[in-house]
């Protein structure tokens, strides 16, 4: 069982939780939880999540949208007219 308590004046959190975030901790609500963590870490985390993107974006196939199938259909179906 945890120590983290909720009681009517908010979230008690004992400070061996807190202990190393320094007097800066910043402390934000999530979808099912609480983030507390220091500029050090918030800032690693935005790093990471900024190279995750960048990664994402270079493995993401540059494949052509439905629209633009389309269209090379078109153009293909309009020259093998003119053809005949």
């Amino acid at each position: 069982m945890t120590d983290i308590k909720i009681e009517p004046e908010g979230l008690l959190i004992p400070p061996r939780y807190l202990r190393g975030l320094g007097s800066t901790a910043s402390v934000r609500r999530i979808k099912g939880g609480l983030i507390v963590e220091s500029p050090d870490q918030a800032r690693a985390r935005d790093e990471l999540r900024a190279l995750v993107e960048r990664i994402r974006a270079a493995a993401t196939p540059d494949t052509p949208s439905d629209d633009e199938i389309g269209a090379i259909v078109d153009e293909v179906r309009a020259e093998r007219a003119r053809c005949r």
